[in-house]
């Protein structure tokens, strides 16, 4: 009984906190936080412009706060996010622009490379926590064609594309090997990796494996300590990162 008074209680904040956001979605909602801002004296006399500037700094303190709550927050937007991920990762190895009917002159397959991390939970963000007064024009333009790619490619099979069935079937399960094949190896050469290193300095045996002919290190920061980097190599580092984490999502397909 106690576990499910518990799960009734959850389950009811839940639906209250959605309705909550329903409510500010309403463009009706911009007149309460806008008296909420004029009300107080730091913005007492603001213009309409330093007001939307004052939301647009307040969403973002907000979200970034309850980022970790709200941001892909369930299994069940963590399996779509890796579903999605690990079928862009398969069509990626044998579906063509003319599988899609994709007049000569809009081609270009260097998109076929693309495979955001998390696609569905960023989408879901944006959806729910984007104040929908910013979502117009242009801005919504891109957006709804963004998640009208995602959903196709979610339920796309060989009836949504121009393929015939069996071959199409072949190929997805012909990819899917590769995959199995790819991750196996990965997981090899690691496992060999960590087994020649033994008892060494992790440091300096990764130091001296990105050495160049040249002597010199070709990946700047692998002998580097914490103390040494600077607030300038942040933005290098996390662009590092980002390319790290898409080709190791799309090496697994996950």
């Amino acid at each position: 009984m106690e576990g499910s008074s518990s799960s009734s209680s959850s389950s009811s904040s839940s639906a209250i906190f959605y309705d909550f956001l329903d409510r500010m979605r309403d463009p009706a909602s911009l007149d309460l936080v806008r008296s909420i801002k004029r009300d107080h004296p730091l913005w007492a006399g603001a213009t309409d412009e330093e007001v939307n500037c004052a939301m647009e700094g307040l969403e973002k303190y907000v979200m970034t706060k309850l980022f970790s709550r709200t941001f892909a927050s369930s299994p069940e937007d963590a399996k779509i996010d890796c579903e999605t991920s690990h079928k862009i990762h398969l069509l990626q190895t044998f579906l063509k622009p003319e599988h899609l009917d994709i007049p000569v002159v809009l081609r270009n397959e260097a998109s076929w490379l693309v495979n955001p991390p998390q696609l569905h939970s960023n989408l879901k963000f944006i959806q729910l926590y984007r104040r929908q007064t910013k979502l117009v024009s242009e801005a919504a333009y891109y957006f709804t064609n963004l998640v009208s790619a995602k959903t196709f490619i979610f339920e796309l099979n060989a009836k949504s594309i121009s393929i015939d069935e069996i071959e199409f079937e072949k190929s997805m399960q012909d990819a899917r090997l590769t995959n199995k094949a790819t991750e196996k190896g990965a997981t090899h050469a690691l496992e060999e990796m960590t087994a020649s290193q033994g008892q060494t300095d992790p440091g300096s045996s990764a130091a001296s494996h990105y050495k160049g002919r040249s002597g010199s290190s070709n990946y700047p920061y692998v002998d580097k300590e914490a103390g040494d980097l600077t607030v300038g190599d942040v933005e290098r580092l996390l662009s590092a990162y980002k390319e790290v984490v898409t080709k190791y999502t799309s090496l697994c397909g996950c």
